[in-house]
């Protein structure tokens, strides 16, 4: 985690890593979770990494953008209970608290959503990049690299960095 500077820069500094580790890896949901485990010193490490591996690509290809996905994976972590049950969270406190943050997570998501009009993949990337590609075709795949893929889809994953960021140092003093 790293201290010791004022919130935007700790919003700036998660925007930009997200970006630059989406343009790196060509990974939006493991970019932009990376950038919000190191910002806020989130655990989970390699093996919470390696779970976000197939949401763009595969699964976000045309359905939920990878880049909100790994912000809801960094907020889980933040706000998500790490049991399947817990008798403590039968009480009236635990369920308003847990409502607090869902309330959180909906914002995250509507605020994303605001910025590109939806949170679908199929739907963004047309919009950053000009047209779509169907990137399980080798073909669209080297196409979408070409048009300078890994520079544009830095966008989504440094959005949703920066709106999971302000979310999450809402409640630091």
């Amino acid at each position: 985690m790293t201290t010791g500077n004022s919130k935007q820069e700790r919003i700036d500094r998660a925007s930009v890593k997200a970006g630059d580790y989406e343009e790196m890896s060509v990974n939006c949901a493991q970019g932009t979770l990376a950038a919000l485990q190191e910002e806020f010193g989130f655990e989970g490490g390699k093996e919470l990494l390696k779970a976000a591996t197939f949401f763009p690509g595969v699964m976000a290809r045309k359905e939920t953008c990878g880049a909100l996905l790994g912000g809801l994976m960094a907020m889980g972590l933040a706000y998500g209970r790490d049991k399947l049950f817990d008798p403590a969270w039968n009480t009236p406190e635990a369920s308003e608290e847990m409502f607090r943050y869902r309330q959180k997570v909906y914002r995250y998501c509507e605020a994303f959503k605001a910025e590109y009009g939806s949170t679908m993949c199929g739907v963004i990337r047309p919009l950053i990049m000009g047209r779509d590609y169907d990137t399980m075709i080798p073909e669209e795949r080297a196409q979408f690299l070409a048009d300078g893929g890994r520079k544009k889809c830095r966008q989504p994953a440094e959005t949703a960095a920066r709106i999971a960021a302000e979310i999450l140092l809402e409640d630091e003093s």
